[in-house]
């Protein structure tokens, strides 16, 4: 694959994110921005086989790791963020960049759900009884 450059001006806001999601998920500025911007670019069906791909990987998981994967949660920092959105959207709206946090956060919070019902069905085809699962910690 041939790689072209691009040099973008950005708000300092929009660069200061990329500069945090970049550091939360350990990879260079470089390779984050283009993930995000292939993320932005995949049609409903990419979108649809990804997550199918990703959620097939799931199958190939130690027990202990599904365990693992039905039990994740989103942070407490996410909760609060999106919290904290809703309640400013209702009372005054929310400016583009705090929209655009809104539907990150749903996508990552869908994600994580799907991830865990996902685990928690493998684990019950394994012949694990997940009734725990369902309880709040």
């Amino acid at each position: 694959m041939a790689l072209q450059t691009l040099t973008l001006r950005l708000p300092d806001s929009i660069y200061q994110r990329l500069v945090d999601l970049a550091q939360k998920s350990e990879r260079p500025l470089e390779e984050e921005t283009v993930s995000l911007i292939n993320a932005a670019l995949m049609t409903d069906a990419e979108l649809i086989a990804d997550i199918s791909d990703r959620l097939n990987q799931l199958a190939l998981l130690t027990d202990e790791e599904l365990w693992n994967a039905a039990a994740s949660r989103s942070s407490r920092d996410d909760n609060e963020l999106m919290q904290e959105l809703l309640e400013k959207r209702q009372r005054e709206g929310l400016t583009p960049e705090e929209f655009e946090q809104v539907q990150t956060l749903s996508k990552h919070f869908n994600h994580i759900m799907i991830v865990r019902a996902k685990s928690a069905a493998l684990l019950a085809e394994r012949g694990h009884d997940i009734s725990a699962l369902a309880v709040a910690p």
